[in-house]
């Protein structure tokens, strides 16, 4: 495999994302956590702070085996981050800013008496944080389920924050077209980081025969990434760590691009890349 490799110019953790876990590898310094859930949405990060002392628990049972506990970057409705306080714990809280915007965003929404819908993926954990916040808030992933929602008077949509912004306002314009004679309130918050980052799969698209996105597949950053990428007109491959990279897929290629999504560890970026190289030297 013979290959020129080009890393996108914004790409992996956002400011919000290496803010927190600096705070996390700090009180690490102080001795085990239990993280509530998985840390986020990425093994390898997960399991790097495994490495480093963390522990995972439950967030429903409300009684972990140490004193601290940590609400992951995706966050948790504020209600049950109430209740382990209430049980004793100190509660380190990691939720991110973004998604705090969204869930205080769909709270003001409900208060004007809005019927609350999250815009992002259904079996994601920063979606559930969000529309747990507001009883009966509805998550719409795509213009298909938006065209099945039933009437309301006045619809508040908020966004997951790392999907893209392009599928966002599609869904919201699918969403009037089905109900044109309801009010709606849309409160775009996605974030000025994933946008960043689509628009360096847009410059890599320039050079680049295929992109490689360093991500679970499933995570709505990533996805979002290999859409941006496949919209121009590129193969996009998700690839969570360098042992999971499947090297037949890049033969013949002699440019490829190398992104990834807002959870995914530079050194995941740094080992995919590493062995790309290594494959391209050994020939």
């Amino acid at each position: 495999m013979r290959c020129e490799l080009r890393r996108a110019l914004v790409l992996g953790h956002g400011q919000e994302t290496r803010d927190a876990l600096t705070r996390l590898d700090s009180r690490l310094k102080r001795g085990a956590v239990t993280v509530l859930g998985a840390l986020a949405p990425d093994a390898a990060l997960c399991e790097l702070y495994r490495r480093k002392g963390v522990l995972e628990g439950s967030p429903e049972e409300f009684r972990a085996p140490t004193h601290t506990v940590v609400v992951p970057l995706t966050g948790l409705p504020k209600a049950w981050v109430r209740k382990w306080k209430e049980n004793g714990h100190e509660v380190l809280d990691l939720t991110l800013p973004c998604v705090r915007r969204a869930q205080t965003s769909l709270n003001l929404l409900a208060l004007e008496h809005c019927k609350p819908v999250v815009i992002g993926c259904r079996d994601q954990h920063e979606s559930a944080a969000i529309a747990g916040e507001v009883a009966g808030t509805l998550v719409v992933e795509d213009a298909e389920q938006a065209g099945l929602l039933p009437f309301a008077p006045k619809f508040g949509l908020v966004c997951q924050p790392t999907i893209s912004r392009r599928r966002a306002h599609a869904v919201a314009e699918a969403i009037r077209h089905r109900h044109p004679d309801s009010r709606m309130v849309f409160l775009d918050t996605t974030t000025p980081a994933m946008l960043e980052r689509e628009r360096s799969v847009e410059g890599l698209s320039r050079w680049a025969e295929m992109i490689i996105v360093a991500g679970e597949a499933s995570e709505s950053s990533v996805r979002a990434l290999i859409d941006a990428s496949r919209r121009l007109g590129l193969p996009a491959r998700a690839v969570p760590d360098a042992g999971s990279l499947e090297l037949r897929e890049f033969a013949g290629l002699s440019r490829i691009g190398i992104t990834a999504g807002e959870f995914s560890p530079e050194a995941v970026v740094d080992g995919i890349a590493a062995r790309l190289e290594t494959e391209r030297k050994g020939e």
